[in-house]
């Protein structure tokens, strides 16, 4: 059943009920199996016996032996707590590491749990080790969730209605000193990559994508203004020329320009622009394109002058534009 390590009844017993809660919310079977470091086969029967029998199936018989520290019940609350930032339970940041939780249990529930015991606790309850992704202290989390449950949905629908398309923009500068990610080599090698040591150089992008897997472009003559963009939207109008476009940016201030409003306002029978909340490049599936172009298609590449640089961005974005089903999952992520 597992990789080598036993589990007591009542551990069991939590981690079937566990599993099919996250079934429950769409997570894969193959993944819950890794997370609780046991094989598929076995996830995959708990939820036959649940479905053929319901709960009272995955409940583990009485044995004697030495009982669970926690029960059931504290367990259950033990997740909920989980899912909440370590910052509400008094901790300095949001993580939550193996002391921090064993902290809590001791603190809640008053049992405590040896350190080294942790890891596999906490595997066993289906957590898995990530790496946290950065977000803004400027970041107001009231907007965002907000935008969240009632912008978004409210703009999805207007869409609908009129049968438009929602574009998500935004704007990237690709610089002639490229990104340089990391390489496999042997522990006595040091690896070198050869770049260019100009400063200054640099190509401009503005783009949109849409759920329906377009990406549509344009490198900018000049640094981004009200100008680059009204003219971007410009060309978006003429490719979409039947459509009304639901256009979604950051509020950069060349974006809430006056002269980007009165451009609105008059296009308004076949634009309707809307400003994501400040400091939320989470929400912006375009930022995928960037960090494509810069993490994979550009890493470490030797360009020497900006008319390669031109030819290089170009390039890849036109490899993505291909690529529509790579875009879309641009949005799940």
């Amino acid at each position: 059943m597992a990789y080598g390590y036993s589990i007591d009844h009542n551990t069991l017993e939590i981690m079937r009920m566990t599993a099919v809660r996250m079934v429950k919310r769409g997570i894969r079977i193959e993944d819950i199996a890794m997370g609780m470091r046991l094989n598929r086969s076995t996830v995959f029967g708990w939820l036959q016996k649940y479905r053929q029998h319901g709960l009272k199936q995955l409940k583990s018989r009485k044995t004697t032996g030495t009982p669970a520290k926690l029960e059931q019940e504290n367990i259950f609350q033990l997740m909920n707590i989980l899912r909440q930032p370590a910052t509400d339970y008094g901790f300095a940041s949001e993580l939550w590491t193996g002391p921090r939780v064993r902290t809590l249990i001791q603190k809640k529930f008053d049992i405590k749990m040896h350190r080294d015991y942790m890891p596999r606790f906490l595997r066993r309850l289906g957590l898995v080790r990530k790496s946290p992704e950065r977000r803004a202290l400027e970041q107001d989390i009231k907007k965002v969730r907000r935008w969240k449950r009632y912008e978004l949905p409210k703009i999805t629908r207007s869409a609908s209605q009129s049968k438009g398309l929602i574009l998500y923009g935004d704007e990237s500068v690709f610089k002639l000193i490229p990104h340089v990610g990391k390489t496999w080599t042997f522990p006595d090698v040091k690896p070198i990559v050869r770049v260019s040591g100009k400063k200054g150089i640099y190509v401009a992008v503005t783009s949109a994508v849409s759920i329906k897997g377009h990406l549509l472009f344009q490198i900018a003559k000049t640094n981004f203004n009200s100008e680059t963009l009204i003219n971007f939207m410009k060309s978006l109008h003429k490719h979409f020329i039947n459509r009304k476009l639901f256009f979604i940016i950051d509020g950069a201030p060349c974006h809430k320009a006056k002269v980007v409003g009165r451009f609105a306002l008059e296009n308004a029978s076949w634009l309707s622009l809307h400003y994501l909340p400040g400091y939320s490049p989470e929400l912006n599936p375009d930022e995928e394109v960037w960090n494509t172009v810069k993490i994979q298609k550009l890493n470490a590449k030797p360009i020497k002058d900006k008319k390669e640089l031109h030819s290089a961005v170009l390039g890849s974005l036109r490899s993505i534009q291909k690529r529509p089903k790579q875009i879309k999952e641009f949005f799940n992520k």
